[in-house]
Formats: structure tokens, sequence, C-alpha cells
């Protein structure tokens, strides 16, 4: 029996597959790429946007010919299954299974349930918080993907998390720091924290500063990172520890969605375009190398011209190394998704100001780094032939030559020769 899985979206969603993957070979399954091999096929979604909501029904309808050919159980799991529940069944009455992200430890019994009805199950159980990592299969070459909390409190009007990921529920920190210790005896060199507000976490008077302090503190832990952070919640704490810590890597995903305080209000994000571009100016005080991403949203419902130069100023202001940028993508059931639209060219036409602006910041940030020798964990050979791939410590794609081969999941100094607009170009330092 083999098994096929097919993953959409975040970080979180990537470990959510490897963890189906490693209770699927748990009963014997064989992981394969190939469709035609597979006795399982899971499409493992996200619903944060509409298009690739979209793409995932697509998918099951390009998949339904295989299904009627060869009777291969067909699963939607992740977001848009949890978003849509018994309605999937409906659109795609050929689909044997749905399960929601908190359900993943129950995909054993909902297997058998499958091969005989229908089988669902959209409950907000605690089973990323509860799944045992030693049945994690881990897919990336050298970082560890680790669960800290799981959820979302918060009220946005634009996002769908909270519907289908559920309420927020932390994990405590002894599984954690057992399971980085597993995984750095597995062999990994870098951990990386995962939660929807993963600066929410806490347990009995410890924060997010101190779980970042205590894994830190693990022997073997040569990097650690951490995604996603909410920037009402991030504690100047933990900057602090990015300064003082060779292993914190200089790399922080800060979503602002919008610089206007009008959207931002409408937007629900609990805080001001002063309030956020202050905690930007304070977290680099303290870590000058830090490298910033961050999400914006165009075209939220109101949004006017002058706000929009408002968000331009923001980007312009926060100088980030990497930015992802959607236009508004109404969500089911939340807030924004009856507020008015702006029309989709204005929308596509602010769209391409914000790309050509970002265009310019990160190539000239990517450029500040030629002539540095940096430290680069290897992640295996290059797309470009005869180079090898890893990650600099701020997070910068480095593909570099060697005289000798580079071997996954090892540390290489690098030297910078040239930058493209999302990479880095260098030759390894010999001896």
């Amino acid at each position: 029996m083999k098994f096929l899985i097919k993953t959409w979206g975040c970080q979180m969603n990537a470990l959510d597959s490897d963890k189906m993957a490693g209770l699927l070979q748990s009963l014997g399954y064989e992981a394969t790429e190939e469709e035609d091999e597979a006795d399982v096929i899971l499409l493992n979604t996200c619903s944060v946007r509409e298009g690739p909501e979209n793409k995932v029904f697509t998918e099951l309808g390009r998949l339904r010919p295989l299904k009627e050919r060869r009777n291969v159980l067909l699963g939607l799991v992740g977001c848009v299954a949890q978003q849509e529940k018994v309605e999937v069944f409906r659109r795609a009455p050929y689909v044997d299974l749905v399960m929601g992200p908190r359900g993943v430890k129950h995909l054993p019994e909902l297997l058998l349930q499958a091969r005989y009805q229908h089988a669902m199950d959209t409950d907000f159980h605690d089973d990323s918080i509860l799944f045992p990592d030693q049945f994690i299969a881990r897919s990336h070459p050298t970082k560890a993907y680790i669960t800290v909390m799981e959820g979302c409190n918060k009220q946005c009007t634009f996002c769908i998390v909270p519907a289908t990921r559920g309420r927020e529920v932390c994990r405590p920190l002894g599984d954690i720091l057992e399971e980085a210790r597993r995984a750095v005896g597995e062999g990994y060199l870098e951990v990386e924290l995962l939660g929807q507000n993963v600066n929410c976490w806490k347990e009995e008077g410890r924060d997010f500063a101190d779980l970042l302090a205590a894994v830190s503190d693990l022997p073997g832990v040569r990097r650690l990172r951490f995604t996603t952070s909410h920037p009402r919640h991030f504690p100047l704490a933990a900057a602090d520890l990015m300064a003082e810590r060779a292993n914190l890597c200089p790399y922080l995903h800060l979503p602002v969605q919008a610089g206007s305080d009008a959207v931002l209000k409408a937007m629900r994000r609990q805080y001001d375009r002063a309030w956020y571009l202050g905690l930007i100016g304070q977290i680099r005080a303290r870590v000058p190398e830090i490298a910033f991403s961050s999400d914006v949203i165009v075209g939220f419902p109101g949004e006017t011209e002058e706000d929009f130069e408002q968000t331009l100023d923001v980007v312009r202001q926060a100088e980030y190394d990497t930015l992802f940028s959607f236009r508004f993508s109404p969500r089911p059931g939340t807030p924004a998704e009856g507020m008015g639209p702006v029309p989709e060219e204005v929308a596509r036409e602010r769209h391409q100001r914000l790309l050509d602006l970002q265009l310019e910041i990160q190539t000239r940030r990517f450029a500040a780094a030629v002539g540095r020798t940096v430290e680069v964990l290897v992640e295996g050979p290059s797309k470009k032939g005869g180079q090898f791939m890893g990650r600099s410590p701020d997070n910068k794609v480095v593909n570099f030559t060697s005289n000798q081969p580079a071997a996954t999941n090892t540390l290489v100094q690098v030297n910078i020769t040239r930058s493209n607009v999302n990479s880095l170009l260098g030759q390894a330092v010999e001896g």
C-alpha cells in the first residue's frame, strides 16, 4: 500500500503533512510521488485566500477519473476541509475522507471508516499539541518544525484562521524541549517553532521569551527560528535574546497587513502605523543585522488611494527583505466578506506599485551582502547545475560553488560575490 500527500500553504501545513506521513508509515504504507501508484491520496489544504482553495477543488476534479479507475482512497484534509466540512461531499461526492487540521492524530481510524462510507472529523481536538513527535516523518533536509501552540484568539476581520484552526492551545514546555532534544539527536541543526500566533505561547508564568531561552539553551541547537509573530504580542525580551545569542537567527516575520490607521482599525489589528514602526525601530536598534519579512493585503474594503500611499510609506520605512503581498480575498464567514470591495482593476494597479517598490528595496538590501562572508546551512544541490544551495542565518537563499562537495545539513562559510532579487551567489571558503 502506498500514499501520496499534496500540500498547500504554510509551515504548519507542511508539518501536518509530515505527521500524516509518519502515521501512514507506521501503518505499513510507503510514500510515493506517482499518482498511479498511490492507494491513498490526501490533499492538505490552505484557505487563507480564495485562489488556493479553488485550486484544491480543481485538483479534486482532475483526480476523479483516477478515483473511478483505481478506487484510490481520496481525502481532503487541512483548512479547506475544516471550512467546508460536509459541503465537500456535496461538491465532490467521490471524496472519501474529510479531516480538519486539528484531527491529524485521528487519521488511522478515519482511513478505516472511509473504506466503507464517507468519513469526517472536523472537531477541534488538541492533536497538534498532543501528537507524538516520534511518528513525524520529517521531510525538510535541515530543519525540524516543532508545534508550540495552535489556533488563534484574534478577531481580524479578514482572517479565517480562527474558524479553521480553532482557539489558542499552548503546548507544555517540557514536551517542546523533549521534541527539540530528539530532533537534535536525529541530526537536525536547526529548529523552527511554529504557531499561528507563536509569541502568544505561555505556561504558568512563563512567556515566549522564556520558551526561546529554554530551546536556545539546548546543546546542539545551532539555529533557532520561529513563526508567525503577531506584532501586538512580540516581546522585546525576545529581541534582546536575538541580540545576545548566536543561535537565535536574526530574522523575523512580522505581518503588518496595511499601513493606514483607518484600514488597520477596520482589520482589527490592534495597533496603528506609528506603533508598528516604533516596534520595528526598537527591534532593529537591538539587532541591527536583522532581516524583516511581512504580509500586506492590498485593496482591503474601503481602502482609498491615500490609505494605500500610507502602506507604501510603511514599506519604505520598514525596509523588508522579503514581502508577501496579496490582493484582498474575501473569506466566508468573516466580517470583511460583506464589506464593499475595492474595484479589481484598482487593486491590481496598486498591487503592482507595491511589487515595484519592494523590488527596489529588496534588490538594494540583497546587494548589501556582496563582499561579506556568511554561514550557510546546506540544504542540498542547487537547481543551478554544479552548485549547492542553503540559507544564511537571516533566511536568505544562497547558491554557491565549492571545490569540495558540500554535504547536506552541514554549515559552510560562503563569500558572497553576487546578488539577485531573491537569492545570493557565492564561493565556499576553503580550509
